[in-house]
């Protein structure tokens, strides 16, 4: 095992280096967006005036509050000198997230921690396009997946959601779930360290509300708004994130999905119960929140939602075995 995943880290590395900055480069896309923020505040700039400055230079919204990422990502990636070595930190972090899982998952069959670890990586392939590196949904869910790979550390558990939330606010969902599995267990400790942490999250979102709205100007672009009623649609998009289910039928993708994350609820440990109903409490949001162009969002719940899969290949092997 030790092998494979060494032998999966050198692939990734590989990956980590053709992505090379491109000076100058007009913005195309959101990680271009991100990409000439992170330069201007590296140039000594302050967060809020290079990206309200840069959003309205390019049409894109500045208002509401939601219109602009927190600061987190921005700030990290300005301390390293480009998108090379960004990259293989990103790298590394995926690296450092897929060890903590199979360690988590010590006590489990051998074969079925490793389909459970290659579930996730089918999940997490976006690390690999070049310029991901720049978009905050890469960087967040692998800090959700280090803090479910940490459930044994309730303290650390809660401060990596609690990061992950600082980075994309999606990830709120699984900061959330860990709220309602600690209370399914009676566990008052743990509930009360992450209700502090959504709190924490809370506040610190309202001040940089504060600071991104300071930077606003009459008549500048405003978001056409998120609550959408995609429905299904828009779910079956979020979910072909995961390379296993790219290219199959959305009735199939629900199916399966479904299928893994009740197996996930009824035979799952504490990694798998968080990673449910963070999962399902997501895609339940998808269905209201979300524009047709925001199927990446997906990658948030990409690495989780089948999980279940090998849990209920080994329900179903002692079904067939019989009492």
């Amino acid at each position: 095992m030790r092998r494979l995943l060494l032998a999966l880290f050198a692939l990734l590395a590989c990956a980590a280096f053709p992505a090379q900055a491109v000076p100058n480069k007009p913005v195309a896309h959101d990680q271009d967006l991100y990409r000439t923020v992170v330069e201007r505040v590296r140039a000594g700039e302050g967060f809020y005036p290079a990206t309200i400055a840069e959003q309205r230079e390019h049409a894109y919204p500045v208002q509401p509050a939601l219109a602009v990422r927190p600061p987190t990502l921005t700030y990290a990636l300005a301390l390293l000198p480009g998108t090379a070595t960004r990259t293989a930190a990103l790298i590394a972090l995926l690296f450092g997230a897929l060890i903590a899982l199979r360690q988590t998952l010590s006590d489990r069959p051998p074969m079925e921690a490793l389909a459970m670890v290659v579930l996730a990586l089918a999940g997490l392939f976006g690390t690999l396009f070049p310029d991901n590196v720049y978009l905050h949904e890469q960087w967040s869910v692998l800090l959700v997946l280090l803090a479910l790979s940490a459930h044994r550390r309730p303290w650390l558990m809660v401060l990596l959601a609690l990061a992950a939330v600082l980075v994309r606010e999606t990830a709120l969902a699984w900061l959330a779930a860990i709220v309602l599995v600690a209370l399914w267990k009676r566990d008052g400790k743990l509930a009360g360290m992450a209700l502090a942490a959504i709190a924490l999250a809370g506040a610190l979102w309202l001040l940089h509300a504060h600071f991104a709205a300071a930077e606003v100007h009459p008549g500048d672009p405003t978001s056409p708004g998120w609550v959408r009623f995609q429905g299904v649609p828009l779910v079956v998009d979020a979910l072909r994130r995961n390379l296993v289910l790219t290219a199959l039928p959305g009735w199939l993708i629900l199916g399966l999905v479904a299928a893994s994350l009740a197996a996930m609820l009824r035979w799952g440990g504490d990694l798998e119960r968080i990673a449910a109903i963070g999962s399902a409490g997501f895609l339940a949001a998808l269905t209201v929140f979300g524009r047709p162009d925001n199927g990446y969002w997906g990658f948030m719940a990409a690495p989780f939602v089948l999980l279940g899969l090998p849990l209920l290949a080994r329900q179903a092997q002692i079904w067939r075995q019989g009492p």
